[in-house]
């Protein structure tokens, strides 16, 4: 897993709120008692909004956090492996960090292995097919459009893709392209492919998980 540059300088709790907007949205109401995870956490603000009403953990390959926040529990990360055990989070957060590991595969195969089997992950990252696609100049890690699909059911997960209700719906999920929503829901389908960055929800099969506990037995 690699370093995030000036990201740990952004306001993390707008993100967190839009965050916790998609997956309230998916899991049909506010995430709230659950056991939650953020990888990559950065400067900690995302991990501080979840803490407010979960049980969190948060993991980086470096502590840059704002504050020394006893309301989660922190660890460092050397690569992709996570340090808990298989099936204990509800709900994993993967916020524009998979552009930035060696081994994506293995990134969303650990999410997989610590989630349990009715959990969910949040899953955004950039996408190199958009025109309009900010940063990661030089970043041959960054995702086209094509790739995300084959990569999240190879990996034992079940996509749910948010970009155009987020784009549809910006009051509902924090979307900072208001102007979006005047555009009708089949164009922005049309336009999907090019949007600036890719969000899922992702599930895990019941596959997956069947065959995770026959290698564990």
């Amino acid at each position: 897993m690699r370093g995030r540059g000036s990201v740990i300088k952004l306001d993390r709790f707008k993100k967190a709120r839009s965050i916790h907007a998609i997956l309230a949205d998916h899991c049909g109401g506010a995430i709230t008692g659950k056991r939650t995870l953020d990888i990559g956490c950065g400067n900690g603000g995302i991990s501080e909004f979840f803490s407010e009403t979960n049980v969190h953990s948060g993991v980086d390959v470096t502590d840059h956090r704002k504050n020394d926040d006893k309301r989660y529990t922190f660890h460092l990360v050397s690569n992709e492996i996570l340090p808990f055990e298989d099936n204990e989070f509800d709900v994993v957060i993967s916020n524009h960090v998979i552009e930035h590991v060696s081994d994506q595969q293995l990134h969303l195969k650990e999410i997989l292995r610590v989630l349990k089997s009715n959990g969910c992950a949040y899953l955004a990252t950039p996408n190199k097919s958009s025109p309009i696609m900010e940063g990661h100049v030089g970043n041959e890690m960054v995702l086209k459009y094509a790739d995300m699909g084959p990569m999240i059911q190879q990996c034992g997960f079940v996509g749910k893709e948010y970009g155009v209700a987020v784009a549809s719906r910006p009051e509902d999920f924090e979307g900072e392209v208001k102007w979006a929503k005047y555009i009708p829901a089949s164009l922005l389908k049309l336009m999907r492919p090019f949007f600036p960055s890719h969000i899922f929800i992702l599930s895990p099969s019941r596959t997956s998980k069947a065959i995770q506990g026959i290698s564990q037995s």
